[in-house]
């Protein structure tokens, strides 16, 4: 993938979309969060570039960013590092196949929101991401809640 790609999903009825932005340098992961979050209520968008991935913090309203900690051209904290001095409302969440590494506490001491574990579950994840950046209980702004 040379371009960031967008994954068809679900309209949000009454606004604009929460754009989510997941970036790996890994093909077939992010193949795999494409099938996981292709019907979901808020615009997906899949890149294997974490300069790229910048340029959309830079030029959109990104509301999150899922990124790998290990990518050959910038690691995901460095990533999120610099997600945070452009974007700071933007919430950050580490995608890790190594969740036992020592860096997880200085990640989370430089404002990392979450670290999921690769493999995820693919409805935990769902539940998660709404809950981030929708509401308690994983309604998204305009969706009805149970009462």
């Amino acid at each position: 993938m040379v371009a960031s790609e967008e994954v068809p999903t679900e309209a949000v009825p009454g606004g604009r979309q929460p754009v989510v932005l997941c970036v790996d340098d890994e093909r077939p992961i992010l193949a795999a969060l494409a099938r996981a979050l292709r019907r979901e209520p808020y615009r997906v968008v899949l890149t294997d570039s974490p300069e790229e991935a910048l340029d959309w913090i830079r030029s959109d309203s990104v509301r999150l960013i899922l990124a790998d900690y290990r990518m050959a051209v910038m690691s995901g904290t460095s990533l999120l590092q610099m997600v945070k001095a452009a974007s700071p409302s933007t919430i950050r969440i580490m995608l890790t196949g190594y969740p036992e590494d020592s860096w997880i506490r200085a990640a989370a001491e430089n404002g990392l929101m979450q670290v999921w574990s690769k493999p995820w579950d693919d409805d935990q994840l769902r539940t998660m991401l709404r809950e981030q950046i929708g509401q308690p209980g994983g309604a998204l702004p305009g969706e009805e809640r149970d009462a």
